[in-house]
């Protein structure tokens, strides 16, 4: 984001000045962070203390101290930041001199997407595939597990092509929707369209939309898939200038669309040199994000290789990397990757301008299970038991029982790849399926709780005596977690 002459990161938390970064504490770039996202809107002093100090209770003393400091890093553009007596602060728009612009109509206003959320890390090949599936295809959606970074790939992708629909893009925020008819309506808000007091309906968007070449970018639709489904397919059939894309856990399932599926960063084998460890983009982005707290890691080549190893524990999912970076400061590399066993607990304290999914790994699992049928809770569960690839065969084995029937693991396994908490891979005829390390974790944590997980250990640890006696599967031992160790815990 441009603030006068200063260049404001959010994601990386860094406030540049002509190019140059300059240094800011942390409760006053969370100020600064607060001001520039609320577009030039009056931000309260309550409004500041509980986005700053979200349930702390501190003297309002504090916003004096921190904005005193970032005015003072300011300097001679300190009048940026306007406080109105008694109500609070907001910034001033810079004054540019330029020929005056005409009125517009609100149906001619071109809103605009959200600022890039941070410099992506690791995905220009991602960002070609996509813009080019974009050329092909009129809906593609973005799939992946959650915190794989979905968002920022369509925000960075939507500014690239901005220019071929005439700026003409819009961007929706799904998550805080849940019926059809608030979908349609914030499609039309985003567009710029005017919204009658009246029901709203696809008809009416599809003809206020039509022929305009117009990029939309809807975010977050796992949780209203069928709605969004249902508003898509006709938007199209009616206008052949409109792409959209959408981010979401599992498919639209409708004409025309093509998936793009977008996987975690590339990790550093556990053989690899100090200078391959450097050179991951998942390593990459650690120390970026560590570094942008004053952290000050990656100063010793053991600290490299603990990286990697954190790294290489956390799948290359970068919500998780960042959030662990974001632990460096307080606990050290070699504190972060001691405490990953414990990983839901740690890994908090995402940015606070973030959706509350993004802001802790728990988070994020837990908007993804509320989504899953009865069935695939349970199955999603029972599966913490394997820590490697695993057959349906395996699988049906271990998991299997009057509760859980083989026709409900069938369809509960479609239902967790589908929503991407099952990664599956084919080998040569075989399906064999995997789930990253941290959702393991957090699939044996729902496991604990449940009555039944001593008796599913224990048919766990049958199975795995009988196939040994047999010396039909001499390797299974590696792929499955101690039966004991989840009775223990």
């Amino acid at each position: 984001m441009k603030l006068g002459r200063f260049d404001i990161d959010l994601g990386m938390r860094r406030l540049q000045l002509d190019g140059q970064l300059i240094r800011l504490g942390s409760r006053a770039f969370d100020i600064l962070a607060v001001l520039v996202t609320a577009g030039g809107r009056l931000v309260t002093r309550d409004e500041l203390m509980n986005a700053v100090w979200p349930g702390i209770i501190v003297e309002e003393g504090n916003i004096d101290v921190h904005m005193s400091a970032l005015r003072k890093v300011l300097g001679a553009n300190r009048d940026l930041i306007v406080t109105v007596p008694g109500r609070g602060y907001q910034l001033a728009r810079p004054q540019i001199q330029s020929a005056p612009e005409q009125p517009r109509s609100p149906a001619t206003v071109k809103p605009s997407l959200p600022a890039r959320r941070a410099a992506l890390v690791g995905r220009d090949a991602a960002t070609r595939q996509l813009r080019e599936a974009l050329d092909r295809a009129p809906v593609v959606t973005l799939t992946g597990t959650g915190g794989v970074g979905k968002t920022s790939l369509a925000i960075e992708v939507a500014h690239q092509v901005a220019f071929q629909f005439d700026e003409n893009v819009s961007f929706v925020e799904l998550t805080p929707l849940n019926t059809k008819e608030a979908v349609l309506r914030a499609i039309m808000e985003s567009c710029g369209l005017p919204v009658e007091s009246g029901s709203i309906t696809v008809p009416s968007l599809a003809a206020a939309l039509s022929e305009t070449p117009r990029l939309l970018l809807l975010d977050g639709a796992e949780h209203i898939v069928s709605s969004v489904a249902e508003i898509v397919e006709p938007l199209l059939s009616q206008n052949d200038a409109l792409r959209v894309l959408v981010t979401s856990r599992e498919p639209l399932r409708i004409r025309s669309e093509m998936l793009f599926k977008v996987d975690p960063l590339d990790v550093p084998k556990a053989d690899s040199s100090d200078t391959d460890i450097l050179r991951s983009p998942a390593v990459d982005l650690f120390i970026q994000r560590a570094n942008s707290l004053q952290a000050n890691v990656c100063a010793d080549k053991g600290e490299v290789r603990l990286i990697g190893e954190i790294c290489r524990r956390l799948d290359g999912i970068p919500l998780a990397i960042e959030l662990a970076a974001g632990r460096a400061e307080a606990l050290g590399v070699e504190g972060v990757r001691r405490r990953l066993d414990d990983r839901l607990a740690i890994l908090t304290g995402g940015y606070r301008t973030a959706m509350p999914r993004h802001r802790t790994l728990r988070a994020t699992f837990d908007a993804s299970f509320a989504l899953l049928s009865e069935t695939a809770q349970c199955l999603f569960q029972r599966l913490s038991l394997f820590n490697s690839p695993f057959t349906f065969d395996s699988m049906r084995a271990v998991v299997c029982d009057t509760e859980l029937p083989e026709e409900d693991v069938i369809d509960g396994i479609g239902e967790l790849v589908a929503k991407s908490l099952v990664n599956v891979i084919l080998d040569e005829s075989e399906a064999k399926y995997r789930l990253f390390e941290s959702t393991r974790a957090y699939a044996a944590d729902k496991l604990r709780d449940k009555a039944d997980m001593r008796l599913v250990a224990s048919r766990y640890a049958q199975f795995v005596s009988m196939n040994f006696a047999a010396g039909a599967n001499r390797h299974l031992a590696a792929a499955v977690t101690p039966a004991d160790s989840l009775v223990i815990a």
